[in-house]
């Protein structure tokens, strides 16, 4: 079968990029994938896991003749690669990114995408863990992808970036970036604040009784253990929405602080309940 693609230039080959490559070149949806980035011994690296066929430092050999630039880098590092990037970019040429705030990028790749080159996307995969040494195969698969085209998004290029993370086993759900930042806002990064604070604030039994924290706190937790450069900088971008949700949360552990406070058991098992109930409609 013909590759959707005959060269895919991807921009940062950390997890999420590398992953991408390995997958690309594995269900042969490209052709050739080469790996942009700075550090030519860690490209090496991902070019040696089979998530590239070539790697380059330099922008122009990376992106001229791509016809398709995947942008997978830190949500602050985005839109200032575009422009990088945008030299070498011919008209046809499809970029899309990988971030997880939408709003701030868009705008600020939109001042300047005179080409109509971007379209937006956060794929909803990944791990606690970052860098080329953890790329996963298969990353991909039946995962949840967010694709956020605007008014002046090219509608073909918005098609044929919903067909790509189709083909790599996503489901594809398209949002206004505003809509997106909202969503992954109550979904993706408040519960990763959350679990910064479960952690920090019980540190001392943390410290002290490590031998007896049973599945339940590790669990709730695991996202706790995330990259600091990479969530610091969405929860900044995001912060807008983000405090919203932490004004949600508070006013939720301030009228369950009064029910325990006032033994109001069967009000206690009404709120679990629900919360049970919400839980488990989940799939």
């Amino acid at each position: 079968m013909k590759p959707m693609f005959n060269k895919v230039t991807i921009v940062g080959m950390g997890l999420m990029g590398g992953s991408l490559g390995l997958s690309l070149l594995d269900k042969k949806l490209a052709k050739n994938v080469t790996g942009l980035g700075r550090n030519l011994k860690r490209l090496q690296i991902a070019r040696k896991k089979g998530a590239a066929t070539g790697v380059t430092t330099d922008y122009k050999t990376a992106v001229t003749g791509a016809d398709l630039v995947v942008i997978a880098l830190p949500v602050m590092m985005i839109p200032a690669a575009f422009k990088d990037i945008k030299p070498f970019l011919s008209k046809d040429t499809i970029v899309t990114d990988m971030g997880s705030v939408k709003g701030a990028i868009c705008a600020k790749i939109g001042l300047f995408d005179t080409g109509r080159n971007f379209v937006g996307s956060h794929p909803m995969v990944g791990s606690e863990k970052a860098g080329v040494e953890f790329i996963i195969k298969g990353l991909y698969e039946k995962g949840v992808c967010i694709v956020t085209p605007e008014k002046r998004t090219d509608s073909k290029k918005s098609a044929s970036i919903t067909l790509l993370w189709e083909a790599l086993g996503m489901k594809v759900i398209k949002m206004a970036p505003k809509e997106h930042d909202e969503c992954t806002a109550a979904v993706s990064h408040f519960p990763h604040l959350a679990a910064f604070a479960m952690v920090v604030s019980h540190e001392g039994q943390i410290r002290k009784n490590k031998a007896v924290i049973g599945p339940g706190f590790k669990d709730s937790t695991r996202i706790a253990a995330s990259n600091e450069e990479l969530w610091s900088e969405i929860i900044l971008m995001n912060k807008g929405e983000i405090l919203k949700n932490i004004d949600l949360y508070i006013k939720q552990l301030v009228l369950l602080s009064g029910v325990i406070n006032d033994s109001r058991l069967n009000e206690l098992k009404e709120y679990i309940k629900k919360s049970r109930i919400l839980r488990e409609s989940i799939k």
